[in-house]
């Protein structure tokens, strides 16, 4: 399929949504679940790098709370499902909340 062709869906997450699938997906991934190097990855990760170095309690706090919408294919939807449900459970953890977002209806653009 072209690129253009790809559906995309719209996924709007707050940067500690975005910390959490990167935790999953990323961080405590090992090499298990593989294809989580695709683009939209690499723009959380991206996202993550603009937290501001200093700053006081708010500045944080509105960092993290700040919202941001990503694009993903069906599959990327797909390898962020399987990470948040199948690592927690290789280490015998809760699903994390977030996971929730992966299932809802989105709107296709």
């Amino acid at each position: 399929m072209v690129e253009s062709q790809v559906t995309k869906f719209k996924i709007e997450l707050s940067m500690y949504g975005v910390v959490e699938v990167l935790k999953w997906c990323i961080d405590k991934n090992n090499g298990r679940i593989p294809g989580v190097d695709t683009t939209v990855f690499k723009q959380m990760q991206a996202a993550v790098k603009e937290k501001p170095e200093k700053g006081d309690y708010f500045t944080y706090d509105q960092f993290w709370k700040t919202k941001r919408v990503f694009e993903f294919t069906k599959e990327e939807m797909e390898k962020v499902d399987e990470c948040l449900y199948d690592i927690p459970n290789f280490e015998g953890k809760q699903n994390p909340k977030v996971r929730f977002i992966f299932w809802a209806a989105q709107v296709e653009e």
